[in-house]
């Protein structure tokens, strides 16, 4: 159960920029999105809630937590955040380290290692890291969603105290980045799949050995 303890110039990066990044290979990116994460897809009719599915759920958060952890510190040692941007970006790589470490009990110790990133462009300057932050924590707060019913209880009553935080993230992320914290009174609930697919043309994910 998860217990929460609470020599080229840098290109900037745009909210729509980063999510059309590779569109040329976005078909061959879904395909080859489980052999970069290294995890198991679900499948898009998922069986009943289980142990078995709860670890597989959880490992996909805990990936997503570590991007989004590697993100902020890079963010914090690398740009001269100030104001605001700066206290979002100390207060939300706490709350990523805090997700880490709970996802990581849950797990048992058996969760994956924090995957190899490319940062250099997110955090290219401060445009590219507030955009980029806009992206990552819509992302993260739909992985959430989408994968809640596959839960069991107990998993999803823990789990959803992550995600509960993560969606303030986002409001606050969009809010920063000039946009709208609340546009739609409903969310779409993406897969996994589709989650792997748009972390995958965030391009925040160095390729595999």
């Amino acid at each position: 159960m998860v217990s929460i303890r609470l020599g080229s110039a840098p290109t900037k990066v745009t909210r729509t920029a980063l999510l059309q990044r590779a569109a040329a290979g976005a078909g061959a990116a879904a395909g080859v999105t489980v052999a970069v994460l290294g995890l198991p897809r679900l499948a898009a009719s998922a069986p009943a809630p289980s142990a078995q599915q709860d670890r597989e759920i959880l490992q996909l958060a805990l990936l997503l937590e570590h991007v989004q952890e590697g993100f902020y510190a890079e963010a914090l040692a690398r740009l001269p955040l100030q104001g605001e941007l700066r206290q979002f970006a100390r207060v939300v790589h706490g709350h990523e380290q805090a997700h880490i470490d709970a996802i990581e009990a849950a797990l048992g110790g058996a969760g994956r290692p924090a995957p190899a990133l490319d940062l250099e462009q997110a955090t290219a300057d401060v445009d590219s890291f507030r955009a980029t932050a806009a992206v990552l924590e819509d992302l993260v707060v739909g992985a959430y969603n989408g994968q809640a019913t596959n839960l069991t209880p107990a998993a999803l009553g823990d789990v959803a105290r992550i995600a509960s935080v993560e969606a303030r993230h986002a409001g606050w992320a969009r809010a920063i980045a000039g946009e709208v914290p609340a546009p739609d009174a409903v969310d779409p609930l993406p897969d996994d799949e589709r989650v792997r697919a748009e972390l995958e043309r965030t391009g925040l994910l160095k390729d595999s050995p």
